[in-house]
């Protein structure tokens, strides 16, 4: 049903064009409120209001099972309490998005609402507007990442590379951020604090000398902060790109462990050995590439960290279809799968940093193979 043109109507029937007009919109709005508005003669204001207010819950996507008890808004003031502790661990903060996430996707937005609001009013008490404002850019845009696309079932792949982003961004407002403030580099911080490192340890090593100890241990240490210190912008876009990654992915399966144990309806998840990545991760990853490489041709400000972070982009998520593709060598192959899978794991430890680099090639070999991508996971175990 359409409304009514008034190019259809013919000269000098304006008003039988209102009058049609006028009730066609009725009409649709009479579709939008419940029978007490469209059927019964006469409605009471408590009626109007609480069909007013059923209506809006279900027009921001807030099922009927999903209003929130008393007993899910006080577990929502409890999480929102939690978050204060992120202020002496800071690992705690890179984790609410999982706690938020899952609140968001097993009780509804308006809980998730309650804690971020909790967490954020807690944090300005205890420790002011700028320290507050810092932590929320850490975990808050992460949360309503996680839990919207958990909330509205969108492929995981999507909810780990939001979450990435926004905790990548948060990093970088907490590392880099203060520095441009206070008018030096983004990097100034970094290096600042590897310095002071290495003044601590030769005090260290002085203290060490006077006490008839060998002072010569911490000299190596002390010229390897100090070497670091010039490579502050490459360390510091390692870091938030390689957090933001691993916690990106690590809030997602948590935020889904946990609102599965709390029964809720999520798209199903394929298993750990057929994870995937993107079809478009070859021309983005391609694109990326030649991007950061003429940034750092041009030498631009700051180009060997750019080009630094194209690498982490691109290789990080190869290094985990290594991993996924071990993993899938070892179960279809007969023998003892679980013990070999805990020695590769074990080896990945041990070996670290050599181990990065057959990781990284296995999952270029699973790229170019596309050996597991004939597997298909079984109806009830979802996408990859």
């Amino acid at each position: 049903m359409r409304p009514p043109s008034l190019i259809q109507s013919k000269a000098g029937e304006a008003a039988p064009f209102i009058f049609h007009l006028s009730y066609f919109y009725i009409q649709r709005a009479a579709l939008l409120f419940p029978a007490c508005l469209c059927r019964l003669p006469i409605a009471s204001g408590r009626d109007i209001i609480r069909n007013i207010y059923k209506v809006n819950w279900e027009f921001v996507g807030l099922k009927q099972h999903l209003k929130p008890t008393w007993k899910q808004i006080a577990l929502c003031v409890l999480f929102g309490l939690a978050a204060v502790l992120g202020v002496y661990v800071e690992t705690l903060f890179l984790l609410l998005p999982a706690v938020f996430g899952f609140v968001w996707a097993a009780w509804g937005g308006i809980c998730c609402a309650v804690s971020l609001g909790t967490a954020a009013a807690v944090l300005l008490v205890c420790f002011g507007s700028t320290q507050t404002l810092y932590a929320l850019a850490l975990f808050a845009p992460a949360s309503l990442c996680v839990g919207c696309c958990l909330r509205f079932k969108k492929p995981y792949r999507t909810a780990a590379v939001s979450a990435a982003a926004a905790i990548a961004a948060g990093y970088y407002c907490l590392l880099c951020l203060p520095s441009l403030l206070a008018g030096e580099g983004p990097f100034a911080a970094m290096e600042e604090t590897l310095l002071t490192l290495a003044d601590a340890m030769a005090s260290l090593g002085r203290e060490f000398a006077q006490a008839g100890f060998d002072a010569a241990a911490t000299e190596p240490m002390v010229e390897l902060l100090r070497a670091a210190s010039l490579l502050a912008p490459e360390i510091t876009c390692i870091i938030i790109v390689s957090c933001g990654m691993a916690f990106g992915l690590m809030d997602v399966v948590l935020a889904r462990r946990m609102a599965l144990a709390a029964k809720a309806q999520l798209k199903p998840m394929a298993p750990f050995p057929l994870w995937q990545l993107s079809k478009n991760y070859t021309i983005g990853a391609a694109v990326l590439f030649v991007s950061a490489l003429l940034v750092l041709l041009l030498k631009l400000n700051n180009a060997n960290a750019v080009f630094v972070v194209a690498e982490c982009v691109i290789f990080l998520p190869l290094m985990l279809m290594g991993v996924c593709f071990m993993d899938f060598l070892t179960r279809i192959t007969g023998g003892n799968g679980k013990l070999r899978r805990a020695l590769f794991y074990v080896c990945i430890v041990m070996l670290f940093p050599y181990s990065a680099i057959f990781l990284l090639i296995l999952g270029l070999v699973d790229r170019i193979s596309r050996l597991r991508r004939r597997f298909r996971p079984r109806d009830d175990q979802g996408q990859r």
